[in-house]
């Protein structure tokens, strides 16, 4: 049986060039992209994906990663007692829009990103 591949979006520390992201070597890089709904995204040492306000399109990375995988970076981001992961709609840069996990956070925390981008 084929192993069932997971997509998630990551905005902050997973990001090529950020601390974190040797944790998606074994990750297939998908493309970069942005969500397709408004949100909010806040920096308080790390950032903060947050529901609360419709402020801009958050850019990061798609990346396509087996459900072993998947579950490291749920442990990596504390899921589901400090982020939790959802399914959300991103487009990426060559207009193809497409569902794979986020991380959202419960609360404002820090200072607002208006641009989006960590």
């Amino acid at each position: 049986m084929a192993e069932t591949k997971e997509k998630i979006f990551v905005y902050g520390t997973l990001k090529k060039g950020k601390q974190f992201n040797y944790l998606l070597n074994k990750a297939k890089f998908i493309g970069n992209a942005e969500t397709v709904e408004r949100y909010s995204l806040y920096f308080d040492g790390i950032p903060y994906l947050v529901k609360s306000d419709e402020v801009s399109h958050v850019k990061g990375e798609v990346y396509e990663l087996d459900s072993e995988l998947l579950k490291m970076i749920d442990e990596f981001e504390e899921h589901p007692n400090y982020y939790v992961r959802e399914m959300v709609k991103v487009k990426l840069t060559d207009g193809e829009v497409v569902s794979v996990w986020a991380y959202f956070f419960h609360e404002k925390r820090g200072k607002l990103i208006d641009s989006g981008e960590y």
